[in-house]
């Protein structure tokens, strides 16, 4: 039996002692190739903007060499040639493409912003992370950054708390103002995970509000012995249900970094968290509904 362990233990290591890797980077991003044991050839490019461009196989027309580091300087160029900028920070990021177009994301903020701008190969970064700070601020939107609606803000206020006191625990009015104070991306978060997320979310979209009311007409009327259950909804407190490792995987999954985005929204549901940014609160209780 330790002879079997042994020998197992030296071909896990000869596979990871044969295996054969290199890399090369520039201002355009980074380049990595691998050939394992099993003559299995992947390569993968990280361009400057954020895609992941490569390929891989062993259907024997992969090559069977690594290549030099000018040739792989060359595919980089090559594979990344049309990528333009990305700048980010904990607020959100900004894609500036070499056509000239720039889409920004606010974390917590679904909508996102976009427009056109002269692409300079030697500005554009600068640029791109002079709009992020104007679009987005330095700090993660509130909840209360992106309900500037007040009016749609009490109507969202109103359907977590009939929630909460029906289904959970009433909410006090520092439980609420706690959370308008706490990151948005919380919630997107949540939303993400096919739960709607709660103030923000309502605050932001029409069709939550739509979704918000029936479940509140329906535990108006509800008649049965559980209700919650039957009306579809579930609370669970912020703490418990989302990790700061969750907020971490929503600050990278929100938004594609490439692709089309909606323009600029000035319907009153939504706003660019840039103005009036106070220091967010990070411990605040959020209510999820499924």
């Amino acid at each position: 039996m330790k002879k079997s362990l042994i020998f197992v233990a030296i071909v896990i290591a000869a596979t990871t002692l044969f295996a054969e890797t290199m890399s090369c980077e520039s201002k355009m991003g980074e380049c990595t190739y691998e050939i394992t044991s099993k003559g299995i050839y992947s390569e993968e490019c990280l361009c400057r903007n954020g895609d992941r461009r490569g390929e891989g196989g062993n259907d024997g027309s992969m090559p069977t060499i690594l290549p030099t580091e000018e040739e792989c300087l060359a595919n980089l160029e090559k594979k990344c040639k049309d990528a333009g900028f990305k700048c980010e920070n904990e607020a959100g990021e900004c894609i500036i493409e070499q056509h000239g177009e720039y889409i920004c994301r606010c974390k917590g903020v679904i909508d996102g912003y976009q427009g056109t701008s002269e692409f300079n190969e030697e500005t554009s970064e600068e640029e791109n992370c002079n709009r992020l700070v104007e679009i987005c601020g330095t700090e993660p939107a509130t909840v209360r950054d992106v309900c500037e609606d007040q009016e749609i803000l009490n109507q969202c206020i109103n359907y977590v708390k009939t929630f909460a006191a029906g289904c959970y625990e009433p909410l006090t009015d520092e439980d609420v103002e706690e959370i308008l104070d706490s990151p948005s991306y919380y919630y997107d978060y949540a939303h993400a995970q096919g739960m709607p997320g709660s103030v923000p979310g309502c605050c932001q979209e029409s069709e939550l509000r739509k979704e918000y009311q029936t479940h509140l007409e329906c535990l108006e009327n509800c008649k049965d012995d559980n209700c919650c259950e039957t009306c579809h909804v579930k609370l669970v407190p912020h703490d418990d249900e989302i990790t700061s490792e969750d907020d971490a995987d929503a600050a990278n999954t929100e938004a594609p970094a490439t692709g089309a985005a909606p323009a600029d929204k000035a319907d009153g549901n939504t706003a660019a968290p840039a103005e009036n940014k106070e220091e967010s609160k990070s411990d605040g209780c959020s209510l999820l509904f499924i």
